[in-house]
């Protein structure tokens, strides 16, 4: 649990960071707002998009001459497993970038509440 605080707070730290740098980048002035939060979310959640697996569809192991050379010579349970391995990291870290961006979202969503209450 400890891990997974320090990859959240890390990722909005990065997430903060980059926002921080896009704004810079197009002179416009760096306060906390909704903005920015929403900023935090969209590419976190894009990251995690990139990240997730698409599935079967997206997968493309056996399309080059040289690569099915390569496969026909290790056993299938050496690649599958392989694949799985690389579907568990893919999912994990995806997952994460995930959650992580809830919490710009909700302090976004809440910022947006409170703001119109006053």
């Amino acid at each position: 649990m400890l891990n997974f605080l320090k990859y959240v707070l890390l990722s909005n730290l990065l997430a903060a960071g980059a926002v921080w740098v896009g704004h810079k980048y197009v002179e416009q002035p760096f306060s906390i707002s909704g903005d920015v939060l929403f900023y935090m979310f969209a590419l976190q959640w894009l990251l995690a998009g990139m990240v997730w697996n698409g599935g079967k569809e997206s997968q493309s192991f056996d399309d080059d001459r040289p690569e099915i050379k390569a496969v026909s010579m290790l056993s299938d349970h050496e690649i599958e497993a392989d694949r799985q391995n690389e579907m568990k990291a893919n999912y994990r870290f995806g997952f994460i970038f995930f959650l992580s961006g809830l919490f710009p979202l909700f302090a976004c969503v809440l910022l947006s509440v409170f703001h119109d209450l006053s």
